[in-house]
């Protein structure tokens, strides 16, 4: 099957065969392989990864308790969206906070390998919106901010921004489609990552704010025209 481009489960592995799965599906929710609302079933997913129905169901289940997806009886499974304008306030509120400090601890923890990663996303994502492949720019998107993440070197700011990425991921696919977003992201990418290389830390703060600030601007836009003629969102 080639329908998506998700990693195979490794026979020779001793972790159980539920997590190896949910990990597989959990990567390609995190990685916009899986489109929010697509629609997954047990009897694709297994046929894919050479597994058995009974491990893809277990996996269904942890997944949506971390709410990336969502099971409706009758109707089937189905990748998490964009529930309401709360959900979107709510979460963006916290990135803009976190994801500033990550920023700017960053710029003051960053290494040679990690700067070079830095350049070589801006490089990539820049080709992506050359080619238009949306998917590959949201990849590029969430490496980007990894090694921020990771530079920042503070284990509980990564916890967090851990489960941020996730839920995060299930808006980036819309906010990136929307006309010229992709192309003011690379931008923002391109300021932001020099200011971390730079080791200007409260720069490195304010635009990545400004970068997400944007972003939070963009989903909003996309979610209220999806919604015009529904009351009480």
């Amino acid at each position: 099957m080639t329908k998506w481009n998700i990693s195979p489960v490794n026979s020779y592995s001793y972790e159980p065969l539920r997590i190896q799965v949910y990990n597989v599906l959990r990567e390609a929710i995190v990685n916009g392989e899986f489109m929010p609302d697509e629609k997954l079933t047990e009897l694709e997913i297994a046929e894919h990864l050479s597994v058995s129905r009974t491990p893809v169901r277990e996996a269904f289940r942890m997944l949506e308790q971390e709410e990336l997806i969502t099971i409706i009886p009758q109707q089937g499974v189905f990748v998490s969206g964009i529930k309401s304008r709360k959900e979107i306030d709510d979460l963006f509120r916290v990135r803009v906070e976190l994801e500033g400090l990550a920023a700017y601890l960053a710029a003051r923890n960053i290494n040679e390998e990690q700067i070079k990663q830095l350049k070589k996303y801006a490089e990539e994502i820049e080709q992506c919106i050359e080619e238009n492949d949306l998917k590959g720019c949201v990849r590029i998107d969430i490496a980007f901010h990894r090694i921020i993440k990771e530079a920042s070197a503070n284990k509980w700011l990564e916890r967090f921004l851990d489960n941020l990425f996730m839920q995060a991921t299930r808006f980036r696919m819309k906010s990136l489609a929307q006309e010229g977003r992709m192309v003011n992201a690379l931008n923002e990418h391109r300021r932001l990552g020099e200011a971390i290389t730079r080791g200007e830390a409260e720069l490195a703060r304010r635009y990545m704010e400004e970068h997400i600030q944007a972003a939070w601007k963009s989903i909003l836009a996309v979610f209220e025209e999806e919604h015009k003629d529904q009351k009480g969102v």
